[in-house]
Formats: C-alpha cells, sequence, structure tokens
C-alpha cells in the first residue's frame, strides 16, 4: 500500500487505530484537551523513533525498510534475510534509540531550567521521559512480540540454534502471567490487556510447536554366530554304498583346507571380537545427532561420511552442524579444500547468509560460486 509519508528515505504508514489507542491510554490522566493532545503528540513522536531506530539497523546491515504504525504500537520491517546476530541488534535498535532520545531530554531538564517549568513545557518533560525511558524498558522485557522477547529468542539462536524455542515460549508466558499480577496490583487496566494478550500469543505459539523428543542412541546390532552343522558320528555316501572315496580335486582340496582352518583363524587372539560394531553409515548417524539439536556431536560423524563419500547432501548437514556448532576454522578449511566442489549452490547460499560479518567465509563462497560458472557455462 502507499505510504503516508516518508522519514529518512523510510516509508511510513499510520493505522487510525493508532490514534484511537493513544488518545484511549491518556484519557484516564489528562486533565484537558490540551494535555491529551500533548500526550497524543509526544507518543507519536516517540513510537516513530522508536522504530526508525529498527529501521537504520536494518540500513546498516544492508536491509530497506518500512514503518508501520497501528493499534499495538508500531512495526519496522526489513526486506532483506538477517543474521540472528544482527537481528538482536535491530531489536535492541529500537528501545535504544528511546533511550538516547529521554536521555537528552533528561540532562536537558538538569543543565537548563527546562525540568522546573510548569504548564505545557514541564508536562511534556514529563511525557518523554516515561514514554522513551518507562516504554524502552517495559519493551525489552523477555515476551515475544515485544523487542526484548525478540532480542533473548535472537541471542539463544545464534548460540543453539532452533532447539530452546519452546522454552522461550515458556519464558514470554512466565512474564506475561507476572505482568498480568502486577498490572491488578498497580490497576492499570490497558498493562493487563496488554500482558494477557501477549500471554495467549506465546501460548498458542506453544502449542504448535512440534514437542521435543529426546535423543537415544541406537543400540548397535547383536552378533549372532553362524551355525556350524555337527560331523560327528557323520556317514559319507562313499562309505554307505562300500565304495572308496575319489580323491578330491586341487578346488576341492582348498576349500577343504580352508574350511578345516576356519574354527582355528577364529580362535586366535588377534582375529578376536574386541566389542560391537561401530555404526556402518556414519552420515545417518550425523543427521539424526542434527535434527536432535546436538550439531557438535553431529560435526564428526557427517565429516568422516563426506570424506568417503562427498555428497551434496551429506555436504549440505554437515555445513549446517559447523554452522549450528560455532566451528568456523572447520568450516573455512572445508570451503578451501579439494571437496568443497560437492557443495550445492543452496549450501553456499546458507553460508552466505549465516556467515554475517565473517569476510573469510563469504570470499570463500564467491570464489567457489566463480570457480562453477564456467562449467555450468561449458555444460548448457
Amino acid at each position: 500500500m502507499k505510504p503516508h509519508f516518508h522519514v529518512s528515505g523510510f516509508p511510513v504508514r499510520v493505522h487510525p487505530l493508532f490514534f484511537l489507542t493513544t488518545v484511549a491510554t491518556g484519557w484516564s490522566f489528562a486533565s484537558g484537551l490540551a494535555h491529551l493532545a500533548l500526550w497524543v503528540a509526544v507518543v507519536f513522536a516517540s513510537v516513530l523513533l522508536h522504530e526508525l531506530g529498527h529501521a537504520w539497523a536494518f540500513r546498516h546491515f544492508g536491509s530497506t525498510a518500512s514503518i508501520s504504525l497501528h493499534g499495538m504500537g508500531g512495526t519496522a520491517q526489513g526486506t532483506d534475510q538477517l543474521t540472528h546476530r544482527q537481528f538482536a541488534w535491530v531489536s535492541f535498535a529500537g528501545p535504544g534509540a528511546g533511550f538516547l532520545l529521554g536521555g537528552l531530554v533528561w540532562a536537558a531538564s538538569v543543565v537548563t531550567p527546562l525540568g522546573e517549568q510548569g504548564g505545557l513545557v514541564g508536562l511534556a518533560v514529563r511525557q518523554l521521559l516515561w514514554v522513551n525511558l518507562g516504554w524502552g524498558l517495559f519493551n525489552l522485557l523477555p515476551v515475544q512480540p515485544l523487542d526484548g522477547g525478540h532480542l533473548l529468542a535472537s541471542l539463544v539462536r545464534a548460540r543453539k540454534g532452533y532447539r530452546y524455542e519452546r522454552a522461550l515460549h515458556l519464558v514470554g508466558i512466565v512474564t506475561a502471567v507476572v505482568m498480568v499480577g502486577l498490572a491488578v496490583w498497580q490497576r492499570t487496566v490497558w498493562v493487563g490487556v496488554m500482558a494477557l494478550m501477549f500471554g495467549v500469543m506465546n501460548l498458542e505459539q506453544l502449542r504448535q510447536l512440534p514437542r521435543e523428543v529426546r535423543f537415544q542412541p541406537a543400540s548397535p546390532p547383536r552378533r549372532v554366530a553362524p551355525r556350524r552343522a555337527s560331523t560327528v558320528g557323520a556317514v559319507t555316501l562313499d562309505q554307505l554304498l562300500g565304495r572308496s572315496p575319489a580323491p578330491p580335486s586341487p578346488t576341492a582340496a582348498n576349500e577343504m583346507a580352508t574350511t578345516a582352518e576356519a574354527p582355528v583363524l577364529a580362535r586366535r587372539p588377534d582375529l578376536e571380537d574386541t566389542g560391537p560394531e561401530a555404526p556402518h553409515d556414519p552420515a545417518a548417524v550425523g543427521q539424526l545427532l542434527l535434527d536432535s539439536g546436538l550439531a557438535t556431536l553431529a560435526v564428526k560423524p557427517l565429516q568422516e561420511a563426506f570424506s568417503r563419500t562427498p555428497s551434496s547432501h551429506t555436504g549440505h548437514a554437515l555445513v549446517l552442524a559447523l554452522l549450528e556448532a560455532g566451528r568456523t576454522p572447520e568450516l573455512t578449511a572445508l570451503l578451501s579444500g579439494p571437496r568443497a566442489a560437492n557443495l550445492s549452490d543452496e549450501t553456499l547460499e546458507t553460508i552466505s547468509v549465516r556467515a554475517g560479518a565473517d569476510g573469510e567465509l563469504t570470499d570463500r563462497v564467491t570464489a567457489l560460486r566463480r570457480a562453477a560458472t564456467p562449467k555450468l557455462d561449458e555444460q548448457g
């Protein structure tokens, strides 16, 4: 949809519910229309600055952004996919912009007579401090969809992947319950309603997530000793017919010797069984560990499988395990080795997205893509 105006190059749309919600929150303490109009202006400017903080962070990481002000506050949407660490900075940039404005207003009120004045000027100072500092701290609570919830989720995902999604929503539900209790105690209706909405949202998202499956290593298959027919008391066909046995052929003699020596070889100490066999498919074991959220343990079997039989599927799983485990030096060595040619374009794109500010990984991916381009041209 067409934006209503632009600020710092970002398109901005304002929904009518934004003003209705702002008027509703200020109606209880505004003593007149002038005070209510000042409240609406302060909230509009502060929320817009908050979303501009998000948008400036998106721009810093190479993404364009758009801003929307609505009944729940505001939203800044980026157009490009960011890494978890980059999105954590984006989440903090909104409250950070508010803290900066609130700090400047507080410093101005301390060093100048601005804070001692009454009337609309003094009221504007108090409202700016409350909206930018008070609401900024409120917005950093660890409950989604507040910035604090997104910040916590991004930090956890950057370090541990997506294995703790249920725990993140449980933290959000507990935080929402505490917020409802405080709202009832302080008799702040709008905070209680908002906290209740956040709790229901996190509960619904928690119910939609699949339940975690605890990883249990599979037991190795039992080795069953082959059964051998007993020859005690056996009578050959020649003995039964009273004939002398024919001399065995060289091939038969070799087979008989091999069969006769087999029990002796099986009893040699250097050929005895030393324990259960290792799994025969390290790629399957590594994929199972990776799917179970154990990326660090999945690296070794996937490296073994990829070194034995390099394939795009195993290479993709190995790259994901190295990224989730944070083992960047090994990933760089993989991209520099001869088996990097077996990595698919999808795998290279995944590395580019997750590499972030790691220029060495990005350079290696670019070099591999350039090396693959002539081959594609020759095939075409």
